[in-house]
């Protein structure tokens, strides 16, 4: 039943381009003269085969005898017509002639450059024959046409770009059709052992992406933090910083977590309010993470410190808490205590903490009440040894 899949998909291509050119390309299936229909009009004929070939391999069959001298009818009506090698190329393709059905689909595309189905087929086996340039052009000329192509073609593309050797090809396939290269990254981030095939592949800098997190986010969950916060800067375009908080004055800067900073939207909000402070609402219904981001800090004792004004008090239930990972030990709480401007406290980062995960959270207190208050000048500082 699989095998006549192709001839489903290159029907249903087809009925959705017909749909969208009826108007400018042929006359409507009930071409009429006076009061009288036309039935072997040629449109009509075409729509009445395309249907048959698709409810035939819904159901996993072949063309019938009757659909084949359709389609051979076509041919003969309708000399420039695409479909009836379309559907020949679709039947040869299902039935593993593979050659004869690019041909079919090249004829195709001669008389109809504008064939999404024609485009889609050679686009298919030209990247599965080996032949890159000819399929990324066809890649190209389907997404011009279709909208939402770069949607199919990515999971394949992403598959390809794992070849060696075709990296200067899809970044020439990147320039060209910048459309794809945001979907195939995101196909690729998912797998931490793409980190370096990505950074050869993506342009470094400019807005923030969404497959930015996700491989930043697959070294993360591997434990490999270090590399991570590497891959993170690069895609960035943020270069080299200097270890400890990244982005202390709580800027908007245009760089994804985990090593910028995430803040909470449910059971509290933090956001930047400018001159380098961050103001937090804690509702104070449930506990919540307020803010947070990773660090990768040396083995050592640390200060932290802080202006804080507005509300909290004791028992508020603010505070801020730095864990090592990949173990999750609590090196470090500090609460924030009501008329204590300035607000500072040491830690030790021991041996064998690779990263560290600094927090500002909310937990529940006695009498749960909601909380507005700024946190400025927040400042981590590495003790001098002696």
């Amino acid at each position: 039943m699989l095998r006549w899949l192709v001839v489903l998909v290159v029907a249903v291509l087809l009925a959705l381009q017909a749909v969208r050119t009826a108007a400018v390309q042929r006359p409507s299936s009930r071409s009429t003269i006076g009061e009288w229909t036309w039935p072997e009009h040629p449109a009509v004929i075409t729509d009445r085969t395309m249907a048959e070939i698709g409810a035939s391999a819904r159901r996993g069959e072949g063309l019938s005898s009757t659909t084949d001298r359709q389609v051979s009818e076509i041919a003969r009506r309708s000399p420039l017509a695409v479909e009836p090698f379309l559907i020949r190329g679709a039947v040869a393709q299902a039935s593993g002639d593979e050659g004869r059905a690019e041909r079919l689909f090249e004829e195709a595309r001669t008389r109809d450059p504008r064939s999404e189905a024609a485009r889609y087929f050679l686009a298919d086996r030209f990247l599965r024959s080996g032949r890159t340039r000819e399929a990324l052009a066809e890649m190209a000329a389907f997404s011009r046409l279709v909208p939402t192509a770069s949607d199919q073609f990515a999971p394949a593309l992403a598959q390809f770009a794992r070849t060696p050797g075709v990296v200067p090809q899809m970044r020439r396939f990147f320039r060209s059709s910048p459309e794809f290269e945001p979907l195939v990254l995101s196909n690729l981030a998912t797998d931490a052992r793409n980190a370096s095939l990505i950074l050869a592949l993506a342009r470094s800098g400019g807005p923030q992406q969404a497959w930015q997190a996700q491989i930043v986010g697959a070294l993360v969950e591997q434990r490999q933090y270090s590399r991570a916060h590497a891959v993170w800067s690069r895609v960035t375009g943020i270069g080299n910083v200097t270890p400890g908080i990244f982005n202390a004055a709580f800027d908007k800067a245009d760089a994804p977590p985990p090593f910028n900073w995430t803040f909470a939207t449910k059971g509290g909000l933090a956001e930047p309010a400018g001159n380098g402070r961050l103001r937090v609402i804690y509702y104070g219904r449930e506990d919540v993470v307020l803010a947070q981001q990773l660090m990768l800090l040396g083995p050592g004792r640390y200060g932290l410190a802080m202006v804080v004004n507005g509300q909290p008090g004791d028992g508020s239930g603010i505070s801020w808490s730095v864990t090592c990972l990949p173990g999750n030990e609590v090196v470090f709480s500090l609460p924030l205590k009501h008329g204590q401007p300035a607000n500072a406290g040491g830690f030790a980062v021991p041996q064998g903490c690779q990263a560290q995960r600094l927090a500002l959270t909310g937990s529940i207190g006695e009498f749960p009440q909601s909380i507005d208050f700024t946190i400025a000048k927040l400042q981590l500082v590495k003790a001098a040894t002696r």
